[in-house]
């Protein structure tokens, strides 16, 4: 039925937002991390800067000529039936411009329909998508970049659509190996809703975050801050239980300034052992604090991932852990196009 949807469509963008934070806005899905490097360094990073084209999707001042003429592909199989799929794509086009597009597209499977007494009225297959275009300018050890974003979500006979901007800037360090990076993220509006008159909002989102790498250690980390815009994303369950005192006393679960500010933050970390192989890995409290059970939270908030080059190939694995069911499996698959032409020719 209709209502089951929405539950799948909650649940998903509960993956990726506090249950506070989530539910509030439309199009939530743009923020989902489907490639596996940024989701293997905890699904939220705005410094790192290498030949990664999926990062400009963070970022888009992290577009560099390290990711001219590189082809990503990423599939996500999520939770429920739910498979993401994204493309992306940098070009370097001379004294036109230096740019890179990509399309990250949500499937919710094949979904039965019926009426409010259960007569099957047949299936519908609801979708989201987001096309990203990006351009990003460097002077010195600055640069500024801005994506322009349009995303659609269709469920059966009803569709909605919105325009977005990201606008972000990174300093690069000129000797050391050490970045910072800002952005604002969705900033932009809605062109149609799917029905009714309600006010609709987008998930605007001010994130920073810097990267350094270790001088005389394979290891690269990063520290990034989301959600700077709003200081209290804690959600606290009304229906949890609370500790019992010797009293009989149920004391609930209280805020703290702590836990506050601790949610703001992701780790990730990568262990850069060759130009061939990478380790990686990511801590996300947010998600770890939102998704847990009340006994046990089945590793949420952590993630596990690798990048190995195979050839003219960058293949990159991740398992990022949501909850006791499990975890997701992210698979990026990334060619130099113009040099596998190249080959090819000779």
């Amino acid at each position: 039925m209709l209502r089951n949807f929405f539950l799948l469509i909650i649940l998903f963008r509960l993956s990726s937002a506090a249950a506070q934070i989530g539910g509030k806005n439309s199009f939530e899905f743009v923020d989902m991390a489907v490639n596996a490097h940024a989701a293997g360094i905890g699904g939220v990073n705005v410094s790192v800067r290498d030949q990664d084209v999926n990062m400009i999707l963070q970022n888009p001042a992290l577009l560099n000529n390290d990711m001219f003429k590189n082809l990503s592909l990423s599939y996500l199989p999520f939770y429920a039936g739910v498979k993401a799929t994204s493309v992306v794509y940098g070009h370097d086009f001379g004294k036109n411009g230096k740019y890179a597009g990509g399309l990250q597209y949500f499937n919710y499977g094949e979904i039965k329909y019926t009426d409010e007494t259960g007569n099957d009225l047949g299936t519908f297959q609801p979708a989201e998508y987001v096309f990203t275009f990006s351009s990003a300018h460097t002077l010195n050890y600055y640069t500024l970049g801005a994506s322009f974003k349009f995303a659609g979500a269709n469920v059966g006979s009803y569709s909605s659509y919105a325009i977005m901007g990201d606008f972000g800037g990174v300093f690069k360090h000129p000797k050391r190996d050490f970045t910072i990076g800002l952005v604002a993220k969705n900033i932009g509006g809605v062109l149609k809703k799917f029905t009714g008159e309600a006010p609709v909002s987008l998930p605007f989102d001010v994130q920073v975050g810097a990267t350094y790498k270790l001088e005389h250690m394979p290891l690269r980390f990063s520290l990034t801050a989301h959600h700077l815009n709003k200081f209290d994303i804690v959600y606290l369950d009304p229906t949890q239980k609370g500790v019992v005192d010797l009293e009989g006393n149920e004391i609930k679960p209280k805020k703290t300034f702590a836990d506050k500010l601790a949610r703001h933050f992701v780790l990730g970390g990568e262990f850069i052992l060759g130009k061939g192989f990478h380790l990686r890995f990511g801590y996300n409290y947010l998600r770890r604090k939102e998704l847990r059970l009340q006994t046990k939270s089945g590793g949420a908030g952590f993630s596990f991932g690798f990048m190995m080059r195979v050839k003219s190939f960058e293949i990159g694995y991740t398992k990022a852990y949501y909850h006791v069911a499990g975890g997701a499996n992210y698979l990026t698959i990334t060619t130099n196009f113009g040099k596998l032409i190249r080959k090819k020719k000779q």
